[in-house]
């Protein structure tokens, strides 16, 4: 699960892909999978969509330097 506000991929199946934010979350009947309305980076709230979870995913971290970076990180 994706919490507001968080910066997430979205991938959708047509192939389209953006980075955006999570405005707000919502699950489906009977506790279905979650749906997700997602802001594009640098955009309006206006031009949000929601998505399926299937199509949302978190972005590959930067890798880090040394590992007293990792500690710092992790203490997060």
């Amino acid at each position: 699960m994706f919490d507001i506000g968080q910066s997430v991929l979205v991938i959708t199946d047509k192939g389209v892909s953006y980075n955006g934010f999570v405005l707000a979350r919502a699950t489906g009947d009977n506790g279905g999978p979650p749906a997700y309305q997602i802001t594009p980076h640098g955009a309006s709230q206006q031009s949000s969509q929601w998505h399926r979870s299937a199509d949302v995913f978190l972005p590959e971290e930067a890798p880090l330097e040394d590992p007293s970076s990792i500690a710092n990180f992790l203490k997060k």
